[in-house]
């Protein structure tokens, strides 16, 4: 790659971007404008409505078994005490306090009973309209003070000390945070989120304008024409696209700065103790790095994303979703009881929004900001990979439709024996999600072991439709083919080895984050409940064929057709792992994954998989139901020899099934 090409492309995707007033209103106006009024303004509404709330007039009615007078004068003196004002109005017989409520003609009903010779009052509201339960709270407060009189009143007939009965003991809240902590607190909870929005759309506006709009000007074609490479050009593209986001970070940075040294002052003129703004500046400086990290992330998603539109507008489209998804793990800070510790801080954006939110509260932890630092900098070479691989594509640079999601065309329009696009496979992974997150979930609360078939009956179905609606070529996508000895053979020594090194890799999996091991309390219930040949099917079968279909079917065969058989193998163990939605789980699955995928992809028969997907779950199965005698064999298996022993084998049979099925390729090829 030339260093010097590389810079004059840099120059004029720079020179490029800053034409562009879209990115400059993103980039400079949104921190140093937008941020700055939406604080003070939100501040100063805040002020101005809770203001207004007190010195607004409330109607009352007081439907009161004796003289309403004795209760409209409690009103009016306790209400004065609190600065509250109320209007009052008798209600006439036989009105009904809830069509007064819903006709809006009072705020709140108080109505007087007598129970056990006691007064007892009603505070009737809506809770659905603002000044009504407003109304509502103030009642709340003049009754209280008015109760609060009248214990003292009869304490003090009765000759007895009101502090010794009210408060026979007493406590004080004694909060060692200092002012700076308290502001942190504030700051790290509001910060992260605006922060991680900003540099998206700081980096989003220029990725749609380098590719999508330069296909649409038609100028991309005339660049790759030059005599540079693809890499030069996508190299230019993203330092370019993160120079942008990196400044974005940097003026969101001083805004934020400049708001924190302006509460400081406030407070320091409100309060009697002091804020020293300087306390932050190491969490802004350290913000700062973590931010430039994060903004080549950002910037490499996004192309990643728009390279595949074809126009300005799809581009837009396309990155709404991941727009909806920064956002969501921008608000990881507002899950109570969510912190950076070493799992948080290996997951891509939330853990910069977690990182944000302990500096500003003074937390220094060199360990996890080293971990958030190199964590976001493998992700982002990652992407940039990942990108790379994405702009060598001549369908996805020229905008080829096979590449799009088939399913929003007609499908009279759509060529049969065709394969499914990279779009479609996202389309249909994200499906799957929510299928296992809501229908799956409440089939499984409900019905037990036949809500669990019926989740996985559409785990099965939707690839299924998805394909005959495209009219893609079903043997081909979902590799059916009868297997061979060979293959057999070679794939159950494979399975046995990996399977060995799971139960080890769960182990150190578990000894590393023991706080992550959680327990599927759902399944554990369904086979409670049900018997060894209903859990069986349930849980062993039924996701073998199911989930198979899906993965090793529809999404190893799209990847297959687009990508390197290597690449294809490891995205599709990936996305197996990432669709159990547990850290420990995913990662043991994400590798048996991998092994399915491998060896469906030289075999070309997914009942390979299948099966060896059956043994799996069957032997989760059976270890679960003779805990007590697994159990027993337990004292053999932890001597060092056998765990030596058992892992030299692990290893061997894994080598000997691997060779097998190369060795079964190497026949193919040569035949």
């Amino acid at each position: 790659m030339n260093k010097r090409i590389v810079a004059s492309l840099y120059k004029k995707e720079i020179i490029d971007i800053l034409r562009d007033k879209k990115t400059m209103l993103m980039m400079i106006v949104v921190p140093l404008v937008l941020y700055p009024l939406l604080f003070v303004g939100t501040m100063m509404l805040m002020k101005s409505m809770m203001n207004a709330s007190t010195e607004k007039s409330y109607t009352v009615a007081l439907d009161m078994t004796k003289d309403p007078a004795v209760m409209k004068s409690i009103f009016e003196e306790k209400g004065n005490e609190r600065e509250y004002s109320f209007e009052f109005m008798t209600p006439e017989a036989g009105s009904s306090d809830k069509e007064m409520l819903e006709e809006g003609l009072i705020d709140v009903y108080i109505t007087e009973s007598v129970s056990d010779d006691r007064p007892y009052y009603n505070i009737c509201y809506m809770a659905s309209e603002t000044d009504s339960r407003t109304a509502a709270g103030m009642a709340d407060d003049v009754l209280s003070d008015y109760r609060t009189e009248l214990t003292s009143s009869i304490i003090k007939e009765m000759s007895l000390s009101e502090d010794e009965i009210l408060k026979p003991i007493k406590y004080v809240y004694k909060d060692y945070s200092s002012n700076e902590q308290n502001v942190g607190y504030i700051i790290g909870m509001i910060v992260p989120f605006l922060m991680i929005v900003s540099v998206l759309m700081g980096a989003l506006y220029p990725a749609i304008d380098t590719t999508a709009g330069e296909k649409e000007r038609g100028t991309l074609e005339t660049m790759l024409t030059l005599p540079v490479s693809n890499r030069e050009l996508i190299t230019a593209k993203f330092l370019a696209v993160s120079t942008i986001a990196v400044g974005a970070a940097l003026l969101n940075l001083f805004s934020m700065g400049a708001l924190t040294v302006y509460t400081a002052d406030t407070m320091n003129l409100a309060g009697s103790s002091s804020l020293q703004a300087a306390s932050f500046i190491p969490a802004l400086f350290i913000t700062l790095l973590c931010v430039a990290t994060f903004a080549m992330f950002a910037s490499a998603v996004s192309l990643c994303v728009c390279i595949r539109a074809g126009s300005f507008k799809e581009a837009q489209n396309l990155s709404t979703p991941v727009m909806i998804v920064f956002m969501m793990a921008g608000m990881s800070t507002m899950i109570p009881n969510l912190e950076l510790n070493t799992v948080t801080a290996l997951i891509p954006i939330v853990n910069i929004s977690l990182l944000i939110n302990s500096l500003f509260r003074f937390d220094y932890d060199a360990g996890l900001i080293l971990m958030v630092l190199v964590s976001n900098i493998a992700y982002s070479c990652l992407a940039v990979v990942f990108m790379s691989e994405i702009f060598a594509a001549e369908d996805v640079l020229f905008g080829d439709p096979s590449s799009s999601v088939k399913l929003l065309n007609r499908r009279d329009d759509i060529k049969k024996g065709g394969m499914p696009g990279i779009g479609d496979l996202i389309l249909l992974f994200s499906v799957l999600l929510l299928v296992v997150l809501f229908a799956g979930g409440v089939f499984v609360l409900h019905l037990g072991a036949p809500g669990l078939m019926i989740e996985q009956g559409l785990i099965f179905f939707c690839p299924v439709a998805y394909a005959w609606y495209i009219k893609a070529d079903m043997k081909k996508l979902f590799s059916v083919k009868a297997p061979t000895l060979k293959g057999i053979a070679g794939s159950l020594l494979a399975f046995g080895g990996t399977w060995i090194l799971m139960m080890y890799l769960a182990s150190l999996l578990t000894y590393l984050f023991p706080d992550q091991v959680v327990q599927n309390n759902n399944l554990t219930e369904i086979w409670e409940k049900s018997s060894l040949p209903i859990i069986i099917i349930s849980s062993a079968l039924f996701p073998a064929i199911c989930e198979e279909t899906a993965f090793r079917g529809f999404m190893l065969g799209t990847l297959k057709n687009r990508l390197t058989p290597a690449k294809a193998v490891i995205i599709t163990g990936v996305l197996f792992g990432v669709y159990h939605m547990s850290l420990l789980q995913s990662i043991t699955v994400g590798v048996l994954g991998i092994l399915l995928a491998y060896i469906v992809s030289h075999e070309k028969s997914i009942f390979l998989s299948i099966g060896i997907h059956f043994m799996n779950n069957l032997a989760a199965v059976l270890i679960s139901q003779y805990e007590e005698e697994v159990s027993a064999y337990m004292p053999y298996l932890d001597k060092p020899w056998v765990k030596v022993g058992l892992f030299i084998a692990a290893v061997v049979m894994l080598i000997l099934g691997l060779f097998i099925l190369n060795g079964r390729k190497k026949e193919k090829t040569a035949e």
